[in-house]
């Protein structure tokens, strides 16, 4: 893990001993340090937050930087610290917040997992970017809430616009994401001092300890420093689960008129003990039977997952003249780590006995990423067309290690209502063993985008040509492309709160790797590569205080199936595409002076098409719900008190099963509730705040886009915080 911090640092040392940045900020925690003038996307740029302080005005346009969202020609939502602070439990998956934005729904309740879905398609960590930076987590990690600044949600056509990242950057293990990304921006110190410690206590006896420092120093305060560490440990709510995680960050960063440099870097070590609450259905029924008592543990008492590792993203950008300026990223990740589970999701029947033969698991698993970016980024004028170019070549490495043992297939008994019961075959768990080179890959590409303004109208044309290189370490397959993406969009500002907008792009990268497990019976090849598109049309209005979306798009993704082969072995297959068609539409922002909502919804209609022989054409998309949304209320009682409420909706969805082919995942909803108080003690400001997820304990089953596989709700979870500042 050395060498990658060791250049980082150096790289870091380098950069910050250049001119330095300008960062511009008003002091306090509500605004964010930026750079003036230079849009960057490689720095901590501009968030300013609307009324409400729910979401940010601006937001990452790819490579051309940070721009207002009213003009950006696709579906973008900028969550803030403070919709964290207000909707998310920091020992559940950041799912659980992202699903504020109605194009979203979480796909998990365990934090063993990351998993959610944007409209209709599954996605997880892996395709969360850090500071711009992509490929730095995965199904399992994902950054930690309490270094966020802000989440610029994309739920809309911009493949082409962000520069190269991993092909393998999917849960697919192949297709660069149809639905859009997620980057998350690190908490930098503002210019007062802040000196927080936060304390949480959630579930059956999960206890956490934060601290948040930051100091700025140097003349004109041009060196910032800011730390966040962690220490969470215990019970979840659901018995027998655990979520233990350390963790310490430090955000660096160096601003001045010129230039404008961030060092963003950090250990990690997270375990989770139990929590594995995947299910399938081998019955004949047209729904599913009655989800069981969200706290039933299906665990056996040796399930546990573990990773620890570090991260490191470093920005640069240096101003060369009023109109243009160099930027440079680069990102490193290594993590390496271990779990024990069983194998497979539970199979269960009509009854709700589990009939699946499954077996005990011992996996090792290690990861190197390595990201480097660097570009140019300038305005000019050709006659009254404005001109806002930027040009990036991209460099990415990735190496994965895994290592499968498993125990001898045997029988799992028990149902869902009584509980599991693991035979003798289970023990003893099968021995942990070296991981070996499953594959390598390397990416270059090049990327060009230009936004045209000519009066009220913004034109975006963008490319990305990206070359792959994959070598499937386990048979010796090596497979070489070159693919261009492209990405275009127009943005019509009818006045100066109201835009138009239509945006259209395309990926294409390699085909999944079938995993080396023994259940598939091709394991180890690596599939067809896969192709996927997206349009776009919408309408943003900033009006009183809130800000209105509404969205109407059409995309497609390669479809990957299971065959089953025997009872206990499966072919990995590709079947056709699955296509999205639907309409989304939100409102945030603040209602009056003391009520603040947030409020979406999803419309969507998901079908296969060109499946094979046709037998599958017309037919749903597993998991994905045709009806979803999200309402979201701060009510301030007076200035100390405030209110808060969250309901999430999901309609029902189908997956591949029964005597008619399809086995209905009914619809639920599920409410949130909490309070907060501020107060000042001895000059010093602390809140204190109480939360109630799934308020009405209820025990649901969650669809899992484009897979046969859902999960169980978590029950009842009370989370308690108190916040104070020195």
């Amino acid at each position: 893990m050395s060498r990658g911090l060791l250049f980082s640092a150096g790289a870091a040392a380098l950069l910050l001993s250049s001119p330095a940045a300008v960062f511009a900020e008003e002091g306090g925690e509500a605004v964010r340090t930026a750079p003036v003038e230079v849009d960057s996307v490689v720095v901590l740029s501009a968030a300013e937050a609307l009324p409400g302080e729910l979401l940010n005005g601006k937001a990452k346009l790819g490579i051309q930087g940070d721009r207002s969202v009213m003009d950006i020609p696709y579906s973008q939502m900028s969550l803030t610290a403070k919709t964290l602070e207000l909707f998310h439990d920091p020992s559940l998956p950041l799912g659980n917040v992202l699903q504020n934005n109605p194009s979203i729904r979480s796909s998990t309740s365990s934090p063993m997992y990351s998993d959610f879905s944007v409209r209709g398609v599954n996605m997880n960590g892996n395709h969360m970017m850090l500071n711009g930076i992509p490929s730095l987590f995965s199904q399992f990690t994902t950054p930690p809430s309490h270094v966020i600044e802000r989440i610029d949600i994309t739920s809309g056509p911009n493949a082409g616009v962000n520069g190269v990242s991993m092909s393998n950057n999917g849960t697919d293990s192949g297709a660069t994401p149809a639905p859009g990304t997620i980057n998350v921006v690190t908490k930098s110190a503002p210019n007062v001092d802040v000196n927080r410690v936060t304390g949480t206590f959630s579930g059956r006896g999960n206890v956490g300890a934060y601290v948040d420092v930051a100091r700025r120093f140097g003349e004109d305060k041009a060196w910032g420093l800011r730390v966040n560490g962690e220490h969470l440990k215990g019970e979840l709510s659901l018995p027998g689960a655990e979520n233990n995680s350390v963790n310490l960050f430090a955000n660096l960063d160096h601003r001045s008129e010129r230039s404008a440099t961030n060092l963003f870097a950090g250990y990690f070590d997270l375990r989770i003990n139990g929590g594995q609450r995947w299910f399938t259905f081998s019955g004949t029924g047209a729904k599913l039977p009655t989800a069981p008592d969200a706290k039933t543990n299906y665990d056996f008492p040796e399930t546990t997952k573990l990773m620890y590792g570090y991260v490191v993203a470093l920005n640069h950008e240096q101003r060369l003249t009023d109109r243009w300026s160099l930027f440079a990223n680069y990102g490193a990740m290594e993590k390496q780590g271990y779990k024990y589970n069983s194998s497979s999701a539970l199979r269960f029947n009509d009854a709700g006995a589990f009939v699946t033969s499954n077996v005990s698991n011992a996996q090792v698993e290690a990861t190197e990423n390595q990201y480097a970016q660097i570009g140019l980024r300038g305005r000019f004028d050709t006659g009254p067309v404005k001109h806002s170019v930027a040009l990036a070549v991209d460099y990415s490495l990735a190496k994965y290690w895994n290592d499968t043992n498993n125990s001898a297939t045997g029988l799992i008994g028990g149902g869902l209502y009584s509980g599991v019961a693991y035979g003798a075959r289970f023990y003893p768990l099968p021995a942990r063993r070296a991981a070996v080179l499953q594959w390598n890959e390397k990416n270059t590409g090049v990327t060009l985008s230009d936004v045209v303004s000519l009066g009220k109208v913004d034109v975006l044309l963008a490319a990305s040509q990206k070359n792959e290189n994959f070598l499937n370490a386990l048979n010796g397959q090596r497979i070489e492309n070159d693919n261009i993406l492209p990405t275009y969009g127009v943005t019509y500002r009818v006045s100066p709160t109201i835009s138009i907008y239509a945006g259209h792009t395309e990926s294409f990268s390699r085909g999944a790797m079938v995993g080396n497990d023994a259940r598939y019976v091709n394991r180890g090849l690596v599939l067809a590569p896969m192709k996927a598109t997206q349009d776009e049309v919408g309408l943003k209005v900033m009006r009183g205080g809130m800000l209105t979306t509404l969205a109407v798009f059409d995309m497609d993704q390669q479809n990957l199936i299971d065959v089953v082969v025997s009872p206990t072995t499966f072919r990995r297959e590709a079947d056709g595409k699955n296509r999205y068609r639907g309409a989304e539409v939100s409102t945030v922002g603040r209602l009056t002076d003391r009520v603040t909502v947030t409020v979406g919804g999803l419309y969507l209609d998901a079908e296969r098409e060109k499946t094979n022989g046709g037998a599958a054409d017309g037919k749903f998309v597993n998991g994905a719900s045709k009806w979803s949304g999200t309402a979201g209320l701060e009510y301030r009682l007076i200035d100390a008190v405030g209110l808060v409420g969250r309901a999430v909706y999901n309609g029902e969805a189908f997956i591949d099963s029964g005597t008619n082919g399809r086995t209905e995942i009914p619809s639920f909803v599920a409410f949130d509730v909490g309070a907060n108080y501020r107060a000042t003690v001895a000059s010093r400001p602390i809140r204190l705040s109480a939360m109630v997820f799934n308020a009405t304990n209820q025990s649901y089953w969650m669809g899992r886009g484009g897979s046969t596989t859902f999960g169980l709700s978590m029950p009842r979870t009370l989370m308690l915080s108190v916040q104070a500042d020195f």
